[in-house]
């Protein structure tokens, strides 16, 4: 049995890329760095290169997700980009057209659809990027079952059966921008807190560690770990944010399930969605 594994190796709002593996299959979903020398960086800090990895899937348009220095390293070394079919002309406006080069391209909609042995179903979630903005449930067949992997790292709310989407799940790696009083002291003008704060902005940690007690009410299984994901610089700390959601959880009995958080300027570690075998 191969593993299957998530490492996230930037997170938050000066870049944003997940590692995904399975099988001899290798994702990346989002590729948000300014820099093509960070890109190769990154993945060198989880002993991986471009030439390992079969696809980027793009969760949405805003730049610390995607970026041209990714579309050119990707036009490079023939990865394909997919991307949902309501962002294509963004895209083409936005991002493509500030690349020097381009490669592959591929859009999806509502429907599952496979990248080698990872199966993916994508999601729509309320933030306030051009387009459609995508969370994703990863799937993979792992031994004798289905392991999957739910993961929406920008959304404004978790409302409206969000939840169903993550129910289940072997690993979650959820949101969990800021802290509201920290948002409030903040530096930043009105307009700016107030679009974190709306429906279409970010997951505060309490409104994380709310959601994810609904998604482990209604689960059969509780994950193996939660990873909070895109902590904000200026309102949050990755203290306060495990803190809080660890907080909420116990006081609905999870307060055993692993939380952690993903580092903003270096590798996290590898989470594995099953046990590895035993040899």
């Amino acid at each position: 049995m191969s593993n299957f594994s998530v490492k996230p190796l930037r997170s938050g709002s000066s870049g944003n890329l997940t590692l995904v593996e399975h099988a001899g299959t290798t994702i990346l979903v989002d590729a948000g760095l300014s820099s093509q020398r960070g890109l190769v960086s990154a993945l060198s800090e989880a002993g991986s290169h471009w030439d390992d990895i079969d696809a980027v899937l793009v969760s949405h348009l805003h730049a610390d997700h995607i970026h041209p220095s990714a579309v050119a390293c990707c036009a490079r070394h023939e990865v394909p980009i997919l991307l949902h079919e309501k962002n294509l002309r963004a895209f083409s406006r936005r991002v493509l057209s500030r690349s020097s080069m381009s490669g592959p391209l591929r859009t999806f909609g509502a429907e599952p659809f496979s990248v080698g042995s990872i199966g993916v179903v994508p999601f729509a979630v309320p933030h306030d990027a051009e387009g459609l903005t995508c969370g994703f449930r990863i799937e993979a067949l792992a031994g004798d079952r289905e392991a999957r992997v739910s993961m929406a790292t920008d959304l404004g709310s978790g409302g409206n059966g969000l939840y169903e989407r993550f129910v289940d799940s072997d690993l979650i790696l959820i949101e969990s921008n800021y802290d509201p009083v920290m948002l409030t002291n903040s530096h930043r003008n009105h307009y700016d807190r107030a679009r974190v704060d709306s429906d279409v902005g970010h997951l505060s940690n309490e409104q994380a560690g709310k959601f994810l007690v609904r998604v482990m009410q209604e689960s059969r299984k509780l994950p193996r770990a939660v990873v909070l994901c895109h902590l904000s610089a200026d309102h949050n700390t990755p203290a306060k944010a495990v803190g809080t959601v660890r907080e909420i959880l116990s006081r609905y009995g999870f307060g055993h399930v692993p939380v952690h958080a993903a580092r903003r300027h270096g590798a996290s570690p590898r989470f594995l969605a099953v046990d590895m075998p035993r040899q």
